[in-house]
């Protein structure tokens, strides 16, 4: 149910942009405005370190460490019976082929709509493509639920919490940097959040309902 509310608004959203020309939404402008008058030195530094992990080689680390952690435990009928190295391989390219495909996903959404960019005096850095939704914050999200749901299903305790806080922090705040630093609306940012949250409840339903079904036979 979550994931088909993700789904809705996501489309909801994707739509109103599309309709708007991509011109700004209610909020976007009153968020973008602060974000640009309210950048010292300091803080836009810091920004620009936390979102340059948005995008690139981190994310895709990200998960292939995910799904090493979890290997054939999250497709026990495709791997069952291999040696730990094996299952450790496919766990980590299956996790980077769902990464992959939520890209292409984005991409599709994102030429669809065809949303500019905020004024380029704005920004701070050299973002490439369009606005809608932001790259660096679906990246950075998918990666960190990857890495969340590997955490829940294969560690405990302190470690487990330390790397589910760890993931959700980052990818929010890799979202927030792409809005501070005046390349992405608001609600870009808020699109990428809710492509991976209807992604990864979609992925999440599936995945629960095979492993029933694996149990039962």
């Amino acid at each position: 149910m979550a994931g088909g509310v993700a789904a809705v608004l996501f489309a909801v959203l994707a739509m109103l942009v599309a309709m708007r020309d991509g011109r700004p939404l209610p909020g976007d402008l009153g968020l973008h405005d602060w974000s640009v008058g309210h950048r010292p030195d300091v803080a836009r530094t810091i920004a620009v370190a936390i979102t340059d992990t948005g995008s690139g080689t981190v994310p895709y680390l990200v998960a292939l460490v995910a799904g090493a952690l979890v290997g054939a435990r999250a497709f026990p009928g495709i791997a069952s019976g291999a040696v730990e190295v094996v299952r450790r391989i496919w766990g980590a390219l299956a996790a980077l082929l769902l990464l992959v495909a939520l890209q292409l996903v984005r991409a599709g959404v994102m030429n669809w709509v065809g949303r500019p960019r905020p004024p380029m005096g704005d920004w701070v850095g050299h973002p490439t493509g369009m606005s809608f939704p932001s790259g660096h914050t679906t990246t950075s999200a998918a990666a960190a639920l990857l890495l969340v749901g590997a955490a829940l299903s294969v560690m405990r305790g302190t470690a487990r919490a330390v790397v589910v806080t760890v993931a959700a922090v980052w990818a929010v705040l890799v979202g927030l940097t792409r809005i501070y630093l005046g390349v992405h609306w608001p609600t870009d940012v808020l699109g990428g959040w809710l492509l991976v949250a209807a992604a990864g409840c979609l992925f999440g339903a599936l995945t629960s309902r095979r492993t029933k079904q694996d149990a039962q036979e």
